[in-house]
């Protein structure tokens, strides 16, 4: 017997070194796998807003779920602008220009995912007859997933994606032909054109009020009628205010993250100056929270308007006998994007050591004025509550729709106005952001709270003061 088991010894050892040197093959015993846990996640695709489960910088992403929503085919009421321009035609009888009436200037953001190729189709209608229509090709359609700059992981990590994917058009949504006629209260038909199938969708009617300022040229004993001013009205916009870090009318997408700078906060509105040049030096902020003052070590407020957002309307008669000699009577119209630079952010990258407050390190309801040389200008407020400024009520109910991590806030103009409002006029049933019917409370209060200043409109020289 051990002489066997001797020889089976060596014959299993031989077999051994044989399959070292020869392919011999051996039948193999299949053993059943046994799946480990994971213990590294899928990197973040860029196309895809980060969950407020995953890391991520952005205090506001982590305590908000709808900054995690993606938006699809809704406009964005707070980039949209419209502009009524003039349109003139050589008169031959008196080789003079004449006005034969004005076209539409647009400015769109939708926010969405499109294919490339998509388009807008703008429609102006009044008493439901199209009066012109315009097809836009956008400047930009933007996808995350297409963005060089988050192609890699690791240019992804540590940032806020949850800014939506959009398409955009600037003022070069115009067509000179397309030629209205009519003024007064007007719709605005924004459709949306799919650039692989070209169908149209209708995704927001705007109201627009267009009027006109008609002019005098010629001899002063003699005036003739001159080309008119034609403008879209904005009274009813100076009762909105909204908040961004950052620029709200930028063509690129913000992107937080920790080697992007800090995000400070900008107040839009809209103003009626007169047509002398802007000129406010030395504004500050001052605060409280919850009713308790702050000391802000760094106050200063940069004022700005937006020379790209502004309707211009000059009316010129010589009704008058001080005006049928020398220079004729003018009264300027004009309504202008206006801006506050606040010394206040809500994120700053690893680099940063900003001058501003962190907002967010003082969460509850804010109340801050900016003030120039003892006056007032406006009366800002918002809550901060969750790592993020509260949206109003308007924007909560989805009535309205700005971008990403914008909020609409409430503000105060001084009884009186300041020094800088020349026109100011209450219009609650104007709406909001052209003719948004208010659907709340907080709203309608809010707008009926504007004060009056001067005429509304221009006013011929017989009725001048």
């Amino acid at each position: 017997m051990k002489k066997i088991t001797l020889l089976l010894i060596i014959f299993i050892t031989t077999a051994i070194a044989a399959d070292a040197q020869f392919p011999i093959k051996i039948p193999k015993i299949k053993v059943p796998k046994i799946e480990q846990p994971e213990t590294q996640s899928t990197p973040q695709p860029a196309n895809i807003p980060m969950q407020p489960n995953q890391t991520n910088n952005s205090v506001a992403n982590n305590t908000n779920p709808q900054f995690s929503q993606t938006r699809q085919m809704v406009m964005d009421d707070g980039y949209a602008f419209f502009g009524a321009e003039p349109v003139e035609e050589y008169d031959s009888k008196v080789s003079l220009n004449k006005d034969v009436g004005w076209y539409l200037e647009s400015r769109l953001r939708l926010m969405g995912t499109f294919p490339k190729r998509s388009a807008f189709r703008i429609a102006v209608v009044k008493n439901g007859k199209q009066l012109s229509i315009v097809r836009c090709e956008p400047y930009k359609v933007y996808k995350k997933s297409e963005d060089s700059g988050l192609t890699r992981p690791r240019d992804r990590e540590g940032r806020d994606l949850s800014f939506e994917d959009f398409m955009h058009v600037d003022f070069k949504c115009l067509d000179k032909t397309a030629v209205n006629k009519e003024i007064g209260k007007v719709n605005i038909q924004v459709y949306f054109i799919d650039g692989d199938t070209d169908a149209e969708t209708l995704v927001r009617t705007y109201q627009v009020d267009v009027h006109k300022a008609t002019k005098v040229r010629g001899a002063a004993s003699n005036p003739q009628p001159d080309v008119a001013d034609y403008y879209i009205q904005r009274h009813a916009e100076a009762a909105i205010a909204f908040a961004f870090f950052g620029n709200y009318q930028s063509d690129k997408p913000v992107a937080t993250g920790a080697n992007i700078p800090v995000r400070k906060l900008t107040i839009y509105t809209t103003y009626s100056p007169n047509e002398k040049s802007f000129n406010v030096s030395g504004s500050f902020a001052r605060c409280s929270v919850n009713g308790r003052r702050i000391n802000l070590d760094y106050d200063a407020v940069g004022m700005s308007e937006g020379g790209d957002r502004q309707e211009i309307g000059i009316y010129l008669d010589r009704l008058t006998p001080q005006y049928k000699r020398g220079s004729p009577y003018k009264d300027h119209i004009e309504f202008m994007e206006l801006k506050f630079a606040m010394p206040l952010y809500i994120e700053k990258s690893q680099y940063d050591q900003p001058r501003e407050m962190n907002i967010l390190d003082h969460p509850g309801k804010w109340e801050c004025s900016v003030i120039a040389k003892g006056e007032t200008y406006r009366i800002f407020r918002w809550e901060v509550a969750n790592g993020k400024i509260v949206k109003h009520p308007e924007q909560q109910n989805g009535n309205i729709n700005l971008y990403y991590d914008a909020a609409m806030i409430d503000m105060e103009i001084p009884t009186g106005g300041s020094p800088i409002d020349f026109r100011l006029m209450p219009m609650p049933e104007m709406g909001l952001f052209y003719g948004i019917p208010w659907t709340t409370a907080e709203g309608k209060a809010k707008a009926a709270r504007v004060p009056k200043v001067g005429n509304p409109y221009p006013v011929p020289s017989t009725k001048a003061n």
